[in-house]
Formats: structure tokens, C-alpha cells, sequence
């Protein structure tokens, strides 16, 4: 899974510029798609800079594949909380830590190097593939 330091590099490949200053409103980044700017708070934990970078890098890259324009703003929320939770979570380290620590999502997060808000996004996942294989109680 890629650390900050590898996120930086995807954006600048990207030829996106990153960077941290305050934010004064409840938002923890933003990607502005005409200054091809992600900005992050500069206030955030180690853990959530990376999440929030690589939310952001999704972002972009949703404005590149023109899936942005096509989308609600929720709709495009949820599918980029989504593919976050899939590209920083690896599924064997997910599964190891939630049995290690008894499924308490802060030290499942801690483990991994992530958020909680991330590791309950990536339970959701879990939670929807496994939708199809409930039983139907008659």
C-alpha cells in the first residue's frame, strides 16, 4: 500500500501540486480541478494526510476520466470513499488486524495506517459483498 511519501509522487506524475496550509471550515483537503490543487489541512495526523492525499489523488483522476462531470456530487463522494478505502486497505493485513485487536476499528486503524472513517468505509465493502450469500429467512 502506498505511503504519503509515494502519494506525493503519484500526484506530481499527475501534475498536480499539493499543498498544506489551514483550513478553516470542517473539510480535511480539497482537489481544485482548474488549479489542478489538492490542498490539505496542515493540522492533520500522519495517518489522516495520507488517506485524505489519496482521496484527493481519486478525485483528480475522476476529473481526468470525465467521471466527476457525470455523476452527483454524493454519488461521486461515495464512489471515491469507496475506491480510497480499497486502494489503502490490503485485504490479508485488514483481515490479520481485525482478529489481532478484536475488530476494534481505532486499533484496526493504527495498525494499518489509516482512519477510522476508512476502516468503517472498507467494513461496508465487506459488508455489501456478502449481501448476495445471506440466506432468505422465510
Amino acid at each position: 500500500m502506498n505511503s504519503y511519501h509515494d502519494l506525493l509522487c503519484i500526484a506530481q506524475s499527475m501534475g498536480l501540486q499539493v499543498v498544506e496550509v489551514t483550513i478553516n471550515d470542517d473539510r480535511l483537503g480539497s482537489y481544485q480541478h482548474n488549479r489542478r490543487r489538492i490542498t490539505l489541512d496542515e493540522r492533520l495526523t500522519d495517518n489522516q494526510k495520507r488517506v485524505t492525499l489519496q482521496h484527493e489523488i481519486i478525485h483528480a483522476e475522476h476529473w481526468h476520466d470525465g467521471i466527476a462531470q457525470l455523476l452527483s456530487h454524493d454519488v461521486e463522494e461515495q464512489k471515491t470513499r469507496r475506491e480510497t478505502a480499497l486502494r489503502l486497505i490490503d485485504p490479508q493485513e485488514y483481515a490479520h488486524a481485525e482478529e489481532t485487536y478484536d475488530a476494534c476499528p481505532y486499533k484496526i486503524a493504527d495498525e494499518l495506517g489509516v482512519t477510522v472513517n476508512l476502516v468503517e468505509d472498507y467494513r461496508k465493502i465487506l459488508e455489501g459483498m456478502a449481501e448476495p450469500y445471506k440466506m432468505i429467512q422465510r
